[in-house]
């Protein structure tokens, strides 16, 4: 009797744990499918975004276009080539073009030619000694009081008067160029320096076209011997 009664306990132990064990199996399923349908429904894009990617070059232009441009061909009218082209052409700044230039220079005219010192015919040429010459222009080019003369003389050329002069005055270099330099700028000469040899001294004076040029140098007994060589012209140049 016993026996019998743990051979019923032992079967329905049994079919208690067949039932729990279906019951668990049909749990665990129901999870497995609620946690595939979001990745499958997930899936589903890539899935079409991979079909859309490999279909990409064999439906369209622009992939074998974008190669062919760039193995040297033509692109294609559309490409990203073009557009940049004329996004370029439409954004590129016209040349900017200066006016011309319609102002006037204006300025300082130009000096006029000063009248000439001496009018009228030149004198015949010579030389004197100890003195002035024939035809001297003492009024325009005059030589310093206290002067012992050595040689004067006069030539023309065409319309130029040229002088010389040489002589010995007891005077310091300075004075004597003083001398000439305060006659001649009276007269409208501005003044310069002129190259001159060792212990002399030497000026130019200009006048428009005429030139006076004068050096000083100094003599063994102390005194200055000047030279004078000069260019006056009759007619304004």
């Amino acid at each position: 009797m016993m026996a019998r009664r743990l051979v019923i306990a032992g079967i329905c132990l049994a079919v208690l744990i067949a039932a729990a064990a279906i019951v668990l199996d049909q749990m665990a399923r129901q999870g497995a499918a609620s946690a595939q349908s979001p990745a499958s429904s997930s899936s589903s894009p890539g899935a079409g975004a991979e079909s859309t990617v490999s279909g990409a070059p064999t439906s369209g232009s622009t992939a074998s276009g974008t190669e062919g441009t760039a193995s040297g061909g033509s692109p294609t009218p559309g490409s990203g080539s073009g557009t940049e082209g004329s996004a370029a052409a439409n954004t590129a700044k016209p040349l900017e073009v200066l006016p011309p230039v319609t102002a006037t220079a204006t300025g300082l005219p130009e000096p006029s030619a000063p009248a000439p010192l001496i009018t009228g015919a030149l004198p015949e040429p010579g030389s004197a000694s100890g003195e002035l010459v024939d035809g001297w222009p003492d009024g325009v080019l005059s030589l310093p009081a206290g002067t012992t003369i050595g040689s004067t003389s006069v030539s023309t050329s065409g319309e130029i008067l040229q002088l010389t002069a040489d002589g010995i005055i007891a005077k310091p270099q300075a004075e004597v160029l003083d001398f000439f330099r305060q006659s001649l700028v009276s007269r409208g000469f501005w003044t310069e320096e002129a190259p001159a040899g060792d212990g002399a001294m030497a000026a130019r004076f200009v006048r428009g076209t005429d030139t006076v040029t004068v050096s000083v140098s100094t003599t063994g007994t102390g005194s200055s011997r000047f030279q004078l060589l000069g260019s006056l012209h009759t007619t304004a140049e």
